[in-house]
């Protein structure tokens, strides 16, 4: 299913960490993974420490350390222990790190998995205050509160702000309880997306509460537009937990998995085949390699002698020939039957200069027709020059029959080069002796339904699984353009979790029906569409038989809940949804688009 926004679903209670890396519109910029050697400090070069004993305006009970016995590195992870022993005039020590002067950040994915600790009077915390708090105070800097809880309410998590007219007490906040047991029985993930004028809490990647500021007090002023670092923290006592008891056990421990920080990712710069564009040439060419290989000059040719051209809209790859009689191009001296000297790689690109620069950058197309014998090679490529062309950096990929998807992220500055095309590679032909060795045809994605479809996908970048119609890339004995008939996705098709697809015969002809869960019972109508709003989110079913337009008739039918789908939180219902025009020659789509209210 295309979905713009994440399902509020069941939490998750448990699972498994999972390894530093980009996510879907964010990208990593920052991280620690506390990978250091045990009983070590934390790195110095990314956390700095908050030392002292005076309450720090909540009436708090501990003294907070730079010491290895309340904050260090143990089992891969970052370890901060409250500890009961009398240390600079108080009965409890702990600690507080923090990434002021060091890092800081404005807007930004920020989120830790993290087990925290229990008890009553026990309070852990993940959170960020602005950088100019030294210049402004608190609150006027701004707090955000990815995660607090208080020992006496384990299954609790708060996510708030505080600000000028709404801190302390009347900050802004949210919560969420777990369905059963504490928040210290096992990690989780604690995060916050955080965007202009609006901030969204996650727990387990489950969205629980936002902030706009529309949320604020009247005539407060939103003060989250500026760098703001990390904290992470166990206070002990205080205005809020109140103080521990005799049912509170020391040392509490909390284990910080890792701290991450993503940074969003502009819309990518999509480009394609297109005849409208100017297309430039330029051959290298070297050696054979049984002639040792060795580079020997590259320079600019014109497309139609590197036998590239456009033929109806596709572009059309041969191998690449030089009418030249001399021995250096082909053994013997050219002439019809004699065999190629040198090995030719012809590169037919856009280049655009300034426009592609410091952008996601993703070329697609689709071969339609792979004729070329062993002898010669094509490769789709982005590459990314500075403005002397000096130094570059550049993204390729083998082409196949079928669609295909280069991605690169390309360098900020001014001048710079972008060129993304083609490169054709091989030993050269005479030109009457090229047609046995084939071509090769390249089309846009547009007005190509199944490569529109699947170069969607970041696996259609991988050239070992075959992404064609005809293949079958996750090994179930269904071929992909059946998967793409269903809308599933090669590798995560809905055959399973809360969304579901299926197909039903109606009438004889076969009928694609989408099951998703939502919240309450709202009454779903419109035409062709179906929509309904629940809470602050509208959800709009739409359909398609070719994925040119999502103008296809839905129709809402009784949920089957035969295929064993699993239980919903209470609240929760499932409501199924039917392409009224049937598969239509061979695919139809559902998509549930679900966006939030203005």
């Amino acid at each position: 299913m295309i979905m713009r926004t994440m399902l509020p679903l069941a939490v998750a209670v448990c699972f498994p960490a999972i390894a530093a890396a980009d996510l879907p519109g964010w990208k990593l910029v920052w991280s620690d993974e506390f990978s250091g050697a045990d009983g070590t400090p934390p790195d110095p070069a990314k956390w700095g420490y908050d030392t002292g004993g005076g309450g720090w305006g909540n009436n708090e009970l501990q003294y907070y350390t730079d010491r290895t016995v309340n904050s260090r590195i143990e089992n891969g992870g970052l370890v901060i222990e409250a500890r009961t022993e009398s240390y600079g005039g108080r009965n409890y020590t702990s600690a507080r790190l923090l990434t002021r002067n060091k890092a800081s950040w404005t807007y930004g994915r920020m989120e830790a998995r993290i087990k925290i600790p229990r008890g009553r009077g026990i309070w852990p915390a993940f959170w960020m205050l602005g950088n100019d708090i030294s210049s402004v105070g608190w609150p006027a800097c701004g707090e955000i509160d990815i995660m607090e809880n208080i020992g006496s309410v384990p299954a609790t998590l708060h996510g708030t702000i505080h600000g000028p007219g709404y801190s302390g007490a009347n900050g802004v906040s949210g919560s969420v309880n777990l369905p059963s047991g504490a928040l210290a029985d096992d990690f989780h993930i604690y995060a916050i997306e955080w965007e202009e004028n609006r901030i969204r809490w996650f727990l387990d990647g489950v969205p629980y509460f936002t902030a706009t500021p529309a949320s604020l007090p009247n005539g407060a002023a939103w003060v989250f537009d500026k760098p703001q670092f990390l904290i992470l923290n166990i206070a002990v006592g205080g205005n809020w937990p109140g103080s521990p008891d005799a049912t509170t056990v020391f040392p509490q421990r909390m284990t910080v998995d890792y701290v991450r920080v993503y940074s969003s990712i502009m819309p990518p710069e999509r480009v394609s085949v297109d005849a409208g564009q100017t297309w430039n040439g330029y051959m290298n060419v070297s050696e054979l390699p049984a002639n040792g290989g060795a580079y020997r000059f590259g320079g600019v040719w014109n497309p139609a002698d590197l036998r590239a051209a456009f033929e109806g809209g596709e572009l059309v790859l041969r191998p690449n020939s030089i009418a030249d009689p001399s021995t250096y191009w082909y053994v013997g001296g050219g002439a019809p039957g004699r065999p190629g000297n040198k090995h030719m790689a012809a590169s037919m690109y856009v280049e655009r200069t300034g426009a592609l620069s410091g952008k996601q950058v993703v070329f697609t197309g689709v071969v339609t027709a792979d004729g070329l014998t062993e002898a010669h090679q094509v490769k789709a490529f982005i590459r990314d020059f500075d403005p002397n062309y000096a130094s570059s950096n550049a993204a390729s990929r083998p082409l196949r029959r079928g669609p295909f998807r280069v991605s690169l992220d390309t360098a900020a500055g001014a001048g710079r080069h972008v060129q993304y095309g083609f490169e054709t590679s091989g030993v050269n032909v005479w030109p009457t002796d090229a047609e046995p060795f084939g071509s090769m045809r390249i089309a846009s994605v547009a007005g190509h339904p199944f490569a529109a479809w699947i170069t969607g996908f970041e696996e259609a970048g991988n050239p070992e699984v075959d992404l064609t119609e005809s293949g079958d890339a996750d090994g179930d004995g269904r071929n992909n353009l059946t998967e793409f008939a269903l809308h599933e996705h090669p590798f995560h098709g809905a055959s399973g979790g809360f969304l579901r697809t299926r197909t039903e015969n109606v009438a004889g002809t076969p009928s694609l029906v989408l099951t998703l869960p939502v919240r309450g019972a709202p009454a779903f109508g419109g035409a062709p569409a179906k929509s309904a709003t629940v809470d602050d989110l509208v959800y709009a079913i739409e359909g398609s038989v070719d994925l040119g337009a999502f103008e296809s008739a839905v129709e809402e039918v009784v949920p089957a809940m035969a295929d064993g789908m699993p239980d919903l939180d209470a609240g929760w219902n499932y409501r199924s949804f039917r392409l009224a025009s049937g598969l239509s020659p061979t695919a139809g789509f559902l998509r549930v688009r679900i966006s939030r209210m203005p």
